[in-house]
């Protein structure tokens, strides 16, 4: 299909060039179909707060269970990592000769934030739950074996 201008340039008639050549002038002159930022603006903020409103999905682990899978871990203590109990929520890890002052409870965290709060995002955390998984994929792997 020919453009306005190919029309117009190929057109023998002049009262044709100048209707092509109008309707050409009223598509430049007319602005074009966008979103004014304010509009954008409230739009992406009405789909953040519904996105904020959403309910969170409760996790499967309680700051409990994870604290009792890693302070009791066979697997963690056989890689030389070393829980203590300090206080009620707070624990001494001694991992890689290095000493961290941890709690796997928000509300102590809460109180005291100069804690490590051990948990899903934190890379010591990940570190130490790779390990714990390192060490149970090598022992599916020498069960399979044996």
């Amino acid at each position: 299909m020919p453009t306005f201008i190919e029309q117009a340039a190929m057109s023998a008639d002049p009262e044709e060039e100048d209707v092509l050549m109008s309707e050409f002038d009223l598509v430049l002159d007319a602005p074009p179909l966008r979103l004014a930022i304010e509009d954008t603006i409230a739009i992406d903020l009405d789909t953040d707060l519904a996105e904020i409103q959403k309910p969170l999905v409760p996790s499967p682990f309680t700051p409990e269970t994870i604290e009792q899978f890693f302070t009791s871990s066979t697997i963690l203590k056989a890689n030389g990592v070393k829980f203590e109990r300090e206080s009620e929520g707070i624990w001494q890890l001694n991992y890689k000769s290095q000493n961290y002052t941890v709690t796997f409870s928000p509300s102590v965290f809460d109180e005291m934030p100069s804690l490590r709060f051990m948990n899903f995002g934190d890379p010591l955390f990940e570190e130490l739950l790779n390990c714990n998984r390192s060490s149970a994929k090598m022992k599916s792997l020498s069960d399979e074996v044996a």
